[in-house]
């Protein structure tokens, strides 16, 4: 019988947590973010659980122990249009949830071949910024 080693490591990490890659964190895109924003950013990557990249949901609930609603709002639309994020389904009405889901269009951002997302295409009236 063979002995297992004892890791001695403090700093394991243990599911879940948010993997970042370096060349994400390194983009103009990334770099550019505001502090709130990309912890945002990091909170919908703890959310993917290795089978849900297009199925994270953030309830304003949930949203406001995080950061102030507005905030939040303002944030996840930035995510949105620089292509770390997608808008899945757009909730809200009812108070159903929006449905995001994790992209890599930031990739090509800053390129031509960067698919743009109208914001205000992808959110009704009610929900545009005043």
């Amino acid at each position: 019988m063979s002995k297992k080693k004892k890791n001695n490591n403090e700093f394991n990490a243990v599911p879940p947590y948010a993997q970042i890659e370096e060349k994400l964190k390194n983009s103009e895109g990334f770099k550019g973010l505001k502090a709130h924003t990309k912890w945002l950013y990091v909170e919908f990557r703890s959310r993917y659980r290795g089978n849900n990249p297009r199925d994270i949901t953030i309830t304003q609930k949930e949203a406001k122990k995080i950061m102030r609603i507005e905030t939040f709002r303002a944030d996840y639309r930035k995510l949105i249009e620089l292509g770390f994020i997608d808008l899945i389904k757009c909730g809200g009405f009812y108070k159903e949830k929006h449905i995001f889901g994790l992209s890599n269009r930031w990739r090509k951002y800053g390129t031509k071949d960067f698919v743009k997302y109208d914001i205000d295409k992808l959110f009704p009236k009610i929900f545009k910024k005043k």
